[in-house]
């Protein structure tokens, strides 16, 4: 563990793990740093996996929780942006990847608008552009519902949190996170943290993002919305949309989030080129568009053809959500809002 020092004055602990290109994590709620040395799942697999396939990944605890200062008076989202302006300094990064779970999305947004220069590329999941629609989640909502008797009995409150988090399906986990969450921060800290949380709206922002990004929705993640999401991705000019499979248990992370991740880095690791050419992707020597890939090709050309998604997915032996996922995708490749807009697009490109 190392310190970092922001420019108005508060200490943040950090690490590095790993060898190869870096990979910076805005830090979420209750703090990254904290999460992997407490041993949670989502961030302990997310990081271990991707330093085995050759990244390197650096977590943080944002001020006021975990093992940075905690008694700051100022927890609104541009000083978290400092906070990773002060860690990316420390190590003396020029260019990097940067990525944000939920909350910390919001900072890895901001700070990728303002240092677009250093950023190359950007990685949210879970994201958000208005704090005001992320607290009426409903599942948000069920989990701070009992903030009012916290003074009263704080562990009720506490439990009920970690409760949600977890879908109710794990009882070591629930144990674990709220253990976690008593010795991040204090329920005073918290509460500060989530009022400057309610304030936050990056909305305006979001097209002045003008870095390669993709915008991760996980479907088992408790307080993600696929519709704040979809915010995200088209207020995002030529995001790309990943909508994971649901068959992770509560509080793990799904392998295809890391396999991601890794794709969208590597596509742009030597010389911004993508692994493959567009002739690969297109599966038969021609120009793929709008970087879809060869299955999304495959499957444009079966919608372009009039057949169902039933009838896509026994083609190629696909499930049924399966095919509408890559839809969503290409979809927002191409900027289609249905079926007549991707059939026109698979004319006039000849697909």
């Amino acid at each position: 563990m190392h310190y970092a020092t922001t420019r108005d004055g508060v200490r943040i602990a950090y690490m590095s793990l790993g060898d190869g290109p870096p990979l910076v994590f805005a830090s979420n709620i209750f703090g990254d740093l904290s999460a992997y040395l407490g041993g949670w799942p989502p961030a302990t697999e997310v990081t271990n996996r991707l330093v085995n396939l050759g990244w390197r990944v650096i977590r943080y605890d944002v001020r006021g929780m975990g093992y940075s200062d905690r008694n700051v008076d100022d927890v609104e989202l541009a000083a978290r942006v400092l906070d990773l302006e002060a860690v990316v300094a420390a190590l003396r990064l020029d260019r990097f990847a940067l990525a944000g779970l939920d909350i910390g999305a919001a900072t890895a947004v901001t700070y990728a608008v303002a240092k677009q220069a250093n950023v190359s590329r950007l990685i949210l999941l879970s994201p958000w552009s208005s704090g005001v629609k992320y607290f009426a989640i409903p599942a948000l909502r069920a989990a701070y519902a009992a903030e009012e008797v916290s003074d009263r009995d704080p562990q009720l409150f506490v439990n009920m949190l970690g409760s949600v988090a977890t879908s109710f399906k794990d009882v070591e986990l629930v144990r674990q996170l709220t253990d976690g969450i008593q010795k991040a921060t204090s329920l005073e800290g918290l509460a500060a943290y989530n009022t400057a949380n309610r304030r936050i709206d990056i909305t305006e922002l979001l097209p002045r993002v003008n870095v390669p990004t993709l915008v991760i929705h996980e479907p088992a993640f408790p307080f993600g919305s696929f519709e704040l999401c979809q915010e995200v991705a088209v207020g995002i000019p030529g995001a790309e949309f990943l909508i994971v499979n649901d068959q992770s248990i509560a509080g793990r992370i799904h392998d295809e989030t890391v396999a991601g991740i890794d794709r969208f880095l590597r596509a742009v690791t030597t010389t911004e080129t993508p692994l493959r050419t567009q002739a690969e992707a297109a599966g038969d020597g021609s120009p793929a568009p709008n970087g879809l890939t060869a299955r999304e090709v495959q499957i444009l050309r079966h919608v372009a053809a009039g057949s169902t998604n039933k009838e896509i997915a026994s083609e190629f032996q696909l499930a049924v959500s399966t095919v509408e996922r890559h839809l969503v995708n290409l979809y927002n490749k191409i900027g289609a809002r249905g079926r007549a807009d991707a059939i026109i697009f698979a004319l006039r490109n000849r697909l």
